[in-house]
């Protein structure tokens, strides 16, 4: 399991990205989280960009986008890669 720091729509959080499923964690300032989980089996495409002073990478899945500024997206980007396609990592 890895566990990277983002910044989503003005708000920070995390995601963990699991053998099976990505966690998505955005914290409010008051009440519960806002916590989502997505199927590795649902996300379609993964897209990296480094221009920006942080990395902003873009989760695509069948119904929804995800973009997210991180620190190390390379890393999270790689880790995906890895858990969308184990036979290629081996």
């Amino acid at each position: 399991m890895a566990t990277y720091k983002i910044h989503e729509s003005g708000r920070n959080g995390t995601v963990e990205v699991l053998d099976d499923r990505i966690v998505r964690t955005l914290r409010k300032r008051l009440g519960r989280d806002d916590t989502q989980t997505i199927p590795m089996r649902a996300v379609v495409a993964v897209h990296h960009d480094r221009r920006a002073g942080r990395d902003k990478v873009r989760l695509d899945t069948s119904g929804q986008s995800y973009e997210w500024k991180v620190s190390n997206g390379s890393q999270l980007v790689e880790d995906l890669n890895a858990k969308m396609y184990p036979e290629a990592a081996s």
